[in-house]
């Protein structure tokens, strides 16, 4: 939830006047991917900052937590940069959402973990809270990276 806040007070500030008038800027879906880019980026550094925060993430099932750590924080970073670039912008989203997924048991490892054990200084409900989270993550890459229609059949069909 900490890090939808981040994601909204990106794509908010890119709705100031100044900033929205930026032709990378000018569309609603396009101020989302980069504020999406700027997310993952950032999310994906604090890999390297912090790994040992990660790897307790990492379920005690798969072996070697600090490579899941690694790898997940590159692929963050290189999706981050992806959306950036409205070329690479549909094919980022799609490698950040099957990322979003494949990091889900990691975040339900965290959840289930006991508030002692915890890489977040938040309180047990927060991770339970924070599960529902990776569909809203989910459906804001796929919009922002164009996987969903951009206009309404209702307002196609007016227009049309």
């Amino acid at each position: 939830m900490s890090f939808a806040l981040v994601l909204l007070s990106f794509f908010a500030l890119f709705h100031l006047p100044p900033l929205r008038r930026l032709p990378a800027l000018s569309t609603p879906a396009s101020r989302a991917a980069v504020a999406a880019g700027l997310f993952f980026i950032g999310a994906g550094v604090m890999h390297f900052l912090m790994p040992a925060r990660y790897d307790a993430m990492i379920p005690p099932q798969l072996p070697s937590p600090r490579f899941w750590t690694l790898l997940s924080g590159v692929l963050e970073v290189a999706g981050g940069v992806g959306m950036l670039l409205p070329r690479t912008r549909k094919l980022a989203s799609l490698g950040l959402i099957a990322l979003l997924v494949a990091i889900l048991p990691a975040n339900v490892h965290e959840a289930a973990a006991n508030s002692a054990s915890h890489v977040l200084p938040f309180p047990d409900w927060y991770f339970w809270l924070r599960l529902p989270f990776q569909l809203v993550y989910i459906a804001w890459v796929a919009w922002a990276g164009g996987l969903l229609p951009s206009q309404s059949r209702a307002r196609r069909a007016m227009a049309g």
